[in-house]
């Protein structure tokens, strides 16, 4: 993820991938201050101010949208928005672009701010989980799980049954934070960051995927809209032997150790994919190592230039994939009339 909280923003042209603290501020931006802090005067801060410290905000110039939406009644598939595990997307509203995104093709958007349950789950076509972490980013230290095991287990059936999953799993520590969820569907995330030198454009940071190296037989990529070339931040690797790798690392992606605050992951698994499809049981599932593509991001380089990162970016087909993966996740709607979409 291109965002700010744990090594400094000038890691631009190197490893821009993620949050880093701020410069200038204290070593782990993370945590509330101490009782003695507050007894010293200090306050709690405002989720404005943390949001101010942040190198990315959404891109107040993207309007998604056309004259053709897919459900042009505003009749189209449930997609509920997890909000129940301290979704950092979320929290920041970086999540908006991609809201109005789906609202704008004419799919019914909603949050969900609890816990995965049958009853949560049943009004859901479609459930989208990014950035989920184990506690507030503002708070603790999120560095665990962050879901329970009777929610896996009503997610397993919902999904079984004929629901559609996109999830992301991320840098450290939002892949620490959905490793059980994936591991329920048969895929597997490594721990840190994720490092592509072979397909970069000659740019630290960056993976490209284009040619063999996007999956021109999924209908993620050879959907109604072209897709000839996309473009992740770091985040992590997928693996997942029973799902199609629509996106393809080279032999040579390798996983460093990432920080968060105070606290380094030590680099954990390896793979080759950072966009897993497929089918499970009656579902679908669209399982992304990097949620950036999503999103519709200016982020401030801190040099005086700026670069949009995600559906508004020019240079990638990023918004023609999101919307093609909402088309091939939709078919699989279950709480809907399914004849009308197809």
């Amino acid at each position: 993820m291109w965002c700010g909280v744990s090594q400094v923003l000038c890691e631009r042209n190197r490893l821009i991938g993620v949050l880093l603290v701020v410069l200038g501020f204290v070593p782990c931006l993370f945590t509330q201050a101490s009782e003695s802090d507050k007894s010293n005067g200090a306050v709690e801060r405002s989720l404005e101010w943390w949001v101010a410290q942040f190198p990315m905000s959404n891109d107040s110039n993207f309007l998604p949208g056309g004259p053709n939406p897919t459900y042009p009644d505003n009749d189209g598939p449930a997609v509920t928005i997890d909000g129940g595990h301290n979704n950092f997307h979320v929290i920041t509203n970086l999540i908006k672009p991609l809201f109005d995104t789906l609202s704008a093709d004419g799919y019914n958007v909603t949050y969900s701010m609890h816990a995965f349950t049958e009853e949560v789950l049943k009004g859901t076509d479609i459930l989208v989980v990014m950035s989920a972490m184990s506690s507030d980013f503002r708070q603790g230290e999120p560095y665990a799980g962050a879901f329970e095991q009777d929610e896996l287990a009503y997610l397993e059936k919902w999904v079984a049954e004929g629901g559609s999953l996109l999830v992301f799993s991320e840098h450290f520590p939002f892949d620490r934070a959905v490793k059980p969820l994936l591991r329920v569907f048969g895929i597997e995330t490594s721990v840190g960051v994720t490092v592509d030198n072979v397909n970069n454009d000659g740019k630290d940071g960056l993976i490209v995927f284009e040619g063999k190296r996007l999956d021109s037989s999924s209908a993620l990529v050879a959907g109604k809209r072209r897709v000839d070339k996309l473009v992740s931040w770091g985040g992590s690797v997928l693996t997942g032997g029973n799902y199609a790798n629509v996106l393809l690392l080279s032999d040579q992606a390798t996983n460093k150790q990432r920080g968060w605050g105070d606290a380094i992951a030590m680099p954990e698994g390896r793979g080759n994919s950072q966009g897993l499809a497929g089918h499970f049981g009656n579902g679908k599932i669209a399982a992304f190592g990097d949620s950036n593509g999503f999103v519709a991001m200016v982020f401030d380089n801190g040099d005086g230039t700026k670069d949009r990162v995600g559906m508004n970016s020019p240079a990638f087909d990023w918004y023609n994939f999101v919307l093609n993966t909402f088309d091939w996740l939709s078919d699989s709607a279950i709480n809907s009339d399914r004849t009308k979409w197809r």
